[in-house]
């Protein structure tokens, strides 16, 4: 008469040990982590306040590379198939970063300076415009605008000159501000010869992304500047063979490097060659081609890698 009690208090403990806390494997995992980018650029008015040429920037000790060397996903990175890398590799360079996330810049590969060259025109011309048009291409006399258009699409040495000398006080002081407002410490421009000024593809990067933005000077006239970077058809080397929309170039003679800066494929992006021989231009100076169209070729592969891995 009493088994089947006992049986039924044994049932009821089982029954209530199994109403435990439920157990964990089915729960949501928590979120990985993500890469934290570099710093953005602020997303105030569309136009940066204007360059005043009597500010004296004094530029910053260079800092060691922190999030801004930081790739779109640790994947991507440690994957990256080796004809797409430039790591370790010594005579040509480039350096990207979408922009979409400008402060992600990826550089890779070491070459024998940074001398600016002819990229250093762009420059020139933002600083000009400025400091004697307020930001405002619309203010440029004609004579002026056709001076622009020789020194950024034919790269004409004369026509920079003559925009420079019409920079008020210090040229270098002026061009050295607009490269502060866009955030850029370490780059110095001088009142002359600015194509020897050190000015490194992580700040190109840096720069072209600003120009993408409407952060160079004002957004008129970083869209004009944009509109005016098209190289004629014997400069459209390098970049210029793979599609990108902008962009300017810089050499000098074999021994230097020549390099280029520009916008392709939703990137900024910037390349520097001194391998190989090289071929003279319509302005006298003498780039390396052959060396920039193979490079701009692997960088299209590889930012078309970094858009399919993120």
């Amino acid at each position: 008469m009493l088994r089947r009690p006992v049986l039924v208090l044994a049932a009821v403990l089982v029954g209530v040990a199994g109403c435990g806390q439920p157990s964990e494997v089915g729960a949501p995992a928590p979120a990985a982590s993500q890469l934290t980018p570099g710093p953005q650029a602020s997303s105030g008015p569309t136009s940066s306040p204007r360059v005043a040429p009597s500010t004296s920037p004094t530029p910053a000790a260079p800092t060691s590379a922190g999030p801004e060397s930081a790739v779109p996903s640790p994947s991507c990175s440690a994957h990256v198939p080796k004809r797409l890398s430039l790591e370790g590799k010594h005579g040509r360079a480039f350096a990207f970063a979408p922009l979409d996330h400008p402060g992600q810049v990826t550089v890779e590969g070491e070459v024998s300076g940074s001398q600016a060259w002819s990229t250093s025109k762009v420059l020139v011309v933002a600083a000009f415009l400025a400091t004697t048009a307020d930001g405002d291409p619309d203010a440029v006399s004609g004579t002026n605008r056709r001076l622009i258009a020789a020194a950024l699409e034919r790269s004409d040495g004369d026509a920079v000159a003559a925009l420079r000398r019409q920079i008020p006080g210090s040229p270098g002081r002026a061009m050295t501000a607009v490269l502060r407002s866009i955030g850029d410490r370490r780059t110095v421009a001088p009142d002359s010869l600015e194509g020897t000024m050190a000015w490194t593809p992580r700040e190109q990067v840096r720069f072209m992304a600003a120009l993408q933005q409407g952060k160079v000077v004002s957004k008129r006239a970083s869209a004009y500047l944009l509109k005016t970077m098209r190289p004629i058809k014997q400069h459209r080397w390098g970049l210029g063979t793979v599609g990108a929309r902008s962009f300017k170039g810089g050499w000098l003679r074999q021994g230097r490097i020549t390099r280029q800066m520009g916008l392709l494929d939703g990137y900024a992006v910037a390349i520097s060659s001194d391998q190989g021989p090289v071929i003279r231009q319509t302005d006298g100076d003498s780039a390396h081609v052959a060396a920039m169209d193979d490079l701009a070729a692997v960088l299209a592969d590889r930012l078309a890698y970094e858009r399919r891995c993120k």
